[in-house]
């Protein structure tokens, strides 16, 4: 029988009156990787908090190598040999980025000072040995998302730890860093380090996964090797019930052209761009990083500079200045990063939704609201698109991730809008809510609208789309028609031909 090095007996944990974990029993062997699966809110996050030191379970036991413990904060747990990546950056922005990666473990001289010259020359060995383009010397916040991530993560590899806890470690990284990622985790489990593996992506959890545990309102529902199951039953153990239409998309195309797009060019992004878009047409972006897979929409909402090519929108001229122009003239678009571009987390639901609408719909006179009419127009996007939130007066903050995504959907329901522009639409959702927004894109094209769509999941693409374009070094290379399209295709464009 295999050892195990991490063991969770009779968990229970309450915040307020809120149960969020309920008997839950778990044991992690030497060397695995593990899976952790479930819906937002299904206690998988905060499980892993109370074994890395952040919570304290109300009742139950740690066993880690054979001895119960008890870890009062993330210090102790990562010098046990528990070292965990959480969801939220956990960095220190005005340091540079080698400090990060040693910080509490750096280099000494004498045992006293600290050895600078080495512990810049290791940190920068470290990114350079994964092939990462990092500047060990940089300042933290001078670097973009994913490559601050990228950072956290090195800093959590490099530890010595016996178990490595990863919660949604693949966010907001490119292709590379991935690739990357995967690299390092290969390389833990050739070192029999136990790898707990928290991800809403089920594809990263049936390529790495040696067993993966399901995680539903709190308690453990099954654990599984992965050779046991396949995506529909994981999905079914998640939500609890069968999914029989997990892409609902039906074909609504009609002939006529809803955006034309000729010659567009974006200064080091995109060079001679030119497709039309059907009306009531979902219309896929397949693409690696750097492509310009991620700019075309941004370029449509006018959020980038064009230097040539123009867009015309039911046969008419679009003036892509900026958002405003763009939201005015129909277009409407969803960022990639809902929290930091999309939404106001520290305003309400009704406002969050009635935003983009405020100078037409709901406006009287210069400055007064019809406040009726928007709280009535709020409340029927909160019930058509199921937004789970106590009142209008929620603050979207406060509302998990797939709810959140579900209000800056909705608010292109508030108004008539033509074409919507989509950047990863189900990033960071758990899978319940990825079928609810599939559905709600499905209405909003029965309703009139069409939909050009990025996405960094080939899966969603091949199941949501008409037609797909294929990005690569900033020109469409190929665009595949639903009946023709496969992975394979999509990556042999992307990638060679």
């Amino acid at each position: 029988m295999e050892s195990n090095i991490l063991e969770l007996k009779g968990i229970h944990k309450h915040f307020g009156a809120t149960q969020v974990l309920s008997d839950v029993n778990l044991s992690f062997r030497k060397g695995e990787f593990h899976a952790f699966v479930g819906e937002n809110g299904a206690g998988k996050s905060t499980l892993m908090k109370i074994v890395s030191g952040v919570h304290r379970a109300d009742k139950g036991e740690i066993i880690f190598n054979g001895e119960k413990v008890e870890f009062h904060n993330p210090n102790q747990a990562q010098t046990a040999g528990i070292c965990t990546l959480f969801q939220e950056l956990q960095e220190f922005p005005d340091m540079k980025v080698a400090e990060n990666v040693y910080a509490g473990l750096e280099p000494r001289k004498f045992g006293v000072f600290v050895d600078w010259k080495k512990l810049y020359k290791d940190a920068q060995n470290l990114f350079d040995e994964s092939n990462l383009e990092i500047d060990a010397s940089q300042n933290m916040h001078s670097l973009n998302v994913s490559s601050r991530k990228m950072v956290e993560i090195i800093r959590a590899l490099h530890r010595n730890a016996s178990v490595v806890i990863m919660d949604e470690p693949t966010a907001n990284l490119n292709q590379n860093e991935l690739d990357a990622l995967f690299e390092m985790i290969e390389e833990l489990k050739r070192k029999q380090v136990t790898i707990i593996y928290i991800s809403h992506r089920l594809r990263e959890v049936f390529q790495l996964a040696d067993r993966v545990s399901v995680l539903r309102d709190g308690r453990l529902i099954k654990t599984m090797d992965i050779g046991e199951c396949t995506e529909k039953t994981l999905i079914r153990y998640m939500i609890g019930r069968e999914v029989t239409d997990l892409y609902p998309k039906k074909d609504y195309v009609e002939d006529e052209i809803a955006l034309s797009v000729k010659n567009l060019s974006v200064e080091g992004e995109l060079r001679d761009v030119s497709f039309d878009l059907r009306r009531n047409e979902i219309l896929g972006i397949a693409g690696l990083d750097g492509s310009g897979a991620t700019s075309i929409s941004k370029a449509l909402f006018g959020l980038k500079k064009l230097q040539s090519g123009s867009v015309e929108c039911d046969g008419k001229p679009l003036v892509l200045k900026n958002p405003k122009k763009s939201i005015a003239q129909g277009i409407a678009y969803l960022p990639v990063d809902r929290k930091t571009e999309g939404l106001f987390l520290n305003q309400n639901v009704k406002v969050n939704l009635s935003v983009s609408a405020m100078n037409t719909k709901f406006s009287r006179k210069k400055f007064f609201l019809k406040e009726r009419t928007e709280v009535s127009a709020s409340k029927d996007v909160v019930k058509n698109l199921v937004i789970k939130a106590h009142s209008l007066f929620t603050k979207v903050g406060n509302l998990s991730g797939g709810n959140q995504q579900k209000v800056l959907l909705g608010r292109w329901l508030m108004d008539t809008y033509k074409v919507l522009l989509l950047e990863d639409p189900t990033r960071g959702v758990d899978i319940g809510a990825k079928i609810e927004i599939y559905h709600v894109i499905s209405k909003l094209v029965e309703n009139g609208m069409s939909v050009v769509m990025y996405s960094s999941e080939l899966p969603e693409l091949l199941g949501m789309c008409d037609r797909i374009m294929v990005f690569r070094r900033g020109k469409i290379r190929a665009i595949l028609s639903r009946e023709e399209v496969t992975e394979e295709k999509i990556m042999d464009y992307a990638i060679l031909k």
